[in-house]
């Protein structure tokens, strides 16, 4: 039977063994010189505004006007079940092998440096169409409230806007981010109220529209 000074014995001499086949290697902390200046409360509103898109405010009418509430309400949950899906592959391939960059650089590792390459260029397609699209949303928004917007005025304003807050350092980039995600969740909790208010009745006609389906 084996003492505890026997055992002591034993544990220090394996430990002996694993440190002699351990190389001695240089510990490099960041390669590409990358630094974190996102807090985590600007990381988690960026999360809750993304998923906030200018679809939810200007082109969901006409599917609700169209389709009704119910199918409208199956679409957003098959919708969000495939995200969610997609969503959870990329936490497990990111947290098996984490990556500097999103998911192009997954794609490049897992897949192939071309299936990489693809992806970005999707994504830039992607952001560049999106662009125009949210310009012009909010040019039908102003001009159903007002016809006396010059619509190239709100366009180059716009433009103005996209390329200053980008011109600014991270930090402040990030800021301004932070507060404009605020304003979405805000402007979300208003829409869902004023929504409910008129279904029940409070409308002028005092019709309440939200309970025939």
């Amino acid at each position: 039977m084996m003492t505890l000074d026997d055992s002591k014995k034993d544990l220090a001499l394996r430990c002996d063994d694993v440190r002699d086949d351990v190389q001695q290697g240089q510990t490099i902390e960041n390669l590409n010189g990358l630094h974190r200046r996102v807090g985590n409360r600007q990381v988690q509103l960026f999360a809750i505004g993304g998923s906030i898109g200018t679809a939810l405010f200007v082109s969901i009418g006409t599917a609700l006007f169209k389709g009704g509430p119910a199918s409208l309400l199956l679409a957003f949950t098959v919708y969000s079940c495939l995200i969610g899906l997609v969503n959870n592959c990329i936490a497990k391939m990111t947290v098996l092998m984490p990556v500097n960059g999103g998911f192009v650089r997954l794609a490049g590792y897992w897949v192939d440096d071309a299936f990489g390459f693809m992806a970005g260029i999707n994504f830039f397609c992607y952001e560049a169409i999106q662009i125009p699209f949210e310009i012009t949303a909010l040019n039908v928004v102003l001009q159903y409230w007002r016809d006396d917007i010059p619509v190239v005025a709100v366009c180059l304003v716009c433009v103005a806007a996209y390329g200053l807050i980008n011109v600014f350092s991270v930090k402040y980039c990030s800021e301004i981010e932070f507060w404009l995600s605020t304003g979405k969740i805000i402007l979300v909790v208003v829409l869902f109220c004023f929504t409910f208010v008129t279904m029940v009745g409070g409308n002028p006609q005092h019709d309440a529209y939200g309970f025939r389906h």
